[in-house]
């Protein structure tokens, strides 16, 4: 005889986390950039994401304003659970914010950047 309940786990544990073809949104893994990376400033943000379970890794980059791109290189830590994350990002320089949200779409993370005592709701899309 099967186990009922063992149907609704499995399909739990895709939503966010897993690249499975069973997810109605998607999954964090791939390359995302900021909603304004095409601004006069020069400044963006862009990252690549991994997800293994509940866990999420990457690298990326982010700029700010004016001519040197700093903090540059960022690492990238975090958890997601169902479509909701929250993500981790340091860098060179003491640099460290975060990135609280949920994946709105296949191709949108929509969430809440959180720098020092700065915060800002901010999309990424899927590149």
């Amino acid at each position: 005889m099967r186990n009922p309940l063992l149907v609704p786990l499995v399909l739990l544990s895709v939503l966010c986390c897993d690249q499975s073809a069973l997810s109605p949104v998607g999954n964090l893994d791939g390359a995302w950039q900021w909603q304004f990376n095409a601004n006069p400033s020069g400044s963006n943000i862009s990252f690549s994401l991994a997800t293994t379970g509940p866990m999420v890794a990457g690298t990326g980059r982010v700029c700010g304003i004016g001519p040197a791109c700093s903090p540059g290189l960022v690492t990238i830590t975090g958890q997601c659970d169902g479509m909701s994350f929250e993500i981790t990002i340091q860098g060179d320089s003491d640099f460290a914010a975060t990135y609280a949200g949920r994946l709105m779409n296949r191709n949108t993370l929509s969430g809440t950047w959180i720098e020092g005592t700065d915060s800002n709701t901010v999309v990424f899309y899927r590149k």
